[in-house]
């Protein structure tokens, strides 16, 4: 059962890590409404670790049919937000500039894909002597030649044991059914499973009985004029006549949407106290509670976000950390 959780206690961290997990970032005018709102999110919610998915923070192509991806450029941006780790997923290795964004150890791409494809699949962040594992998997209705996901997750788990204290899993696919059953499978074993992709953020924030935080998709932060971040006159235009649009793809007008959640570990630290959806300013929605409780404690004071967390990754699937 499910219980609201008051916004003053979470407000008093104590010793309770917490986790900002940002989904999709969608092009450059979602990246400067995040230059924006994640100082605010930082100051009223003092997250331990910040992670984002960024696999479409740029255009890379001439318009975007033609393809999303990182920029290094685009990326300095987020890491000098103080961002811990970037993940990925289909669009990974879209544009000129996925091997080299991939030599970055602070990003990460899906860890059930190819070993020949640049990158690795899942990083270590170290803050105050915690470890916080970060695993990035793929569903093949994202991705279609990817490794079976669980396959992947239960190695790299049992390869890190007890070398890293909480983990998280971001899950690019579009199957409710399929990420809400691998969050099952591991329930208990990680903190988190994070559903990314579809750009649709879904309000099934739950803690799982045994303590893993779970939602079938964070959402993007990105423009909310069009479909999941793309202007609507192509989809409309191959609706009406049922063949290949002839309109360029271009990326949507209109208000960013913030797609977000927060997850508290709870005081062992392995699994988690509650999951919180964030919107846009303070963030104040569907604050929900697992078993546990937040303790009453002072205010920690200001931290220098600025300077981020050591981190360490290592390979993915053949070579994983």
């Amino acid at each position: 059962m499910k219980r609201q959780v008051s916004e003053s206690s979470l407000l008093n961290p104590g010793s309770f890590k917490r986790i900002l997990f940002i989904g999709d970032i969608t092009g450059e005018s979602a990246l400067e409404a995040l230059e924006r709102q994640l100082p605010l999110w930082r100051t009223h919610w003092r997250p331990d670790f910040v992670v984002v998915n960024a696999e479409n923070l740029a255009v890379t192509g001439h318009e975007a049919s033609s393809g999303f991806g990182m920029t290094p450029a685009g990326l300095a941006r987020l890491f000098g937000l103080g961002v811990d780790l970037v993940t990925g997923g289909n669009h990974s290795w879209d544009g000129p500039y996925a091997a080299e964004v991939h030599r970055d150890m602070r990003v990460v791409r899906p860890l059930n894909y190819s070993a020949h494809a640049p990158g690795r699949g899942a990083g270590i962040i170290k803050r105050e002597g915690f470890h916080l594992g970060v695993v990035n998997l793929v569903s093949r209705s994202a991705l279609s030649q990817a490794d079976a996901p669980l396959d992947a997750l239960e190695r790299q788990l049992q390869i890190w044991g007890d070398s890293v204290d909480a983990v998280v899993v971001d899950f690019h696919g579009e199957s409710v059914a399929e990420k809400l059953s691998l969050a099952f499978a591991v329930d208990g074993q990680v903190a988190a499973v994070l559903g990314t992709h579809t750009h649709v953020p879904t309000l099934d924030t739950r803690v799982l009985p045994g303590g893993t935080a779970y939602v079938s998709d964070v959402g993007m932060t990105g423009p909310g004029g069009g479909l999941q971040g793309i202007a609507p006159g192509p989809f409309v235009e191959s609706l009406r006549s049922r063949l290949p649009a002839t309109l360029p793809m271009t990326l949507a007008t209109g208000t960013t949407e913030f797609g977000a959640v927060l997850v508290t570990l709870s005081a062992s630290g392995r699994t988690a106290l509650s999951i919180n959806r964030l919107d846009a300013a303070h963030g104040d929605v569907r604050l929900w509670q697992g078993a546990g409780a937040v303790a009453e404690r002072e205010m920690e004071p200001e931290r220098e976000w600025a300077k981020g967390a050591e981190l360490r990754v290592l390979e993915g699937r053949n070579d994983p950390c």
